[in-house]
């Protein structure tokens, strides 16, 4: 049975979710999208809402409960001898917030903020900190029993950050073990 410990995290407290999930990933039969023996069998499955973000012609989601707020990218001050993937600092509202450019931190292709980018605040561990993206394009409502395990064709680093991917609208979506990025972005 495939090892889904890191999808658990999204929302421990759906236990029969989850087993549809392992169920699917490792050749459960299911019949209309439902398992026939599941408790949920008929009824409409509970699903997680998922920020939707573009990073250097990646697509990666994060669930909505992480996501503090979405802001234009302010002014960044650069902080003299910080870590390459660490853009710097902003002001919100009074808040020194660090931001992190995750296409360096996960080793995709760096540029510079466009006018779509966005940084994206999360809360972690009751500390705010900022996610320099691309661009945000929506809110996408996910069905777990959708979630697969990552490609074993992201890289190694890719994959310690990746904890599950979906199709969302054609587009194959990974979806970020937030915690993991910002407990890597602290000790990097």
């Amino acid at each position: 049975m495939s090892d889904l410990s890191h999808v658990r995290a999204l929302r421990p407290g759906f236990p029969v979710i989850m087993g549809e999930v392992e169920r699917t990933l490792s050749g459960g039969q299911r019949e209309g999208g439902a398992f026939l023996d599941s408790p949920t069998s008929g009824q409409q499955e509970e699903t997680l809402p998922f920020v939707v973000m573009a990073l250097a012609g990646e697509t990666f989601a994060v669930e909505i409960s992480r996501v503090r707020e979405i802001i234009r990218v302010p002014k960044i001050t650069w902080i003299p001898g910080a870590a390459a993937h660490i853009k710097g600092v902003i002001n919100l509202r009074g808040n020194v917030v660090s931001v992190i450019d995750l296409a360096v931190l996960i080793s995709l292709t760096d540029s510079d903020p466009g006018q779509q980018s966005r940084i994206v605040i999360v809360d972690s561990s009751h500390e705010l900190v900022g996610i320099l993206v691309d661009s945000v394009s929506q809110v996408e409502e996910i069905v777990p029993s959708s979630l697969e395990p990552p490609m074993q064709t992201l890289d190694q680093k890719q994959q310690n950050f990746v904890m599950a991917q979906s199709s969302i609208n054609g587009v194959m979506v990974g979806m970020l073990d937030i915690d993991k990025v910002i407990e890597e972005a602290r000790t990097a």
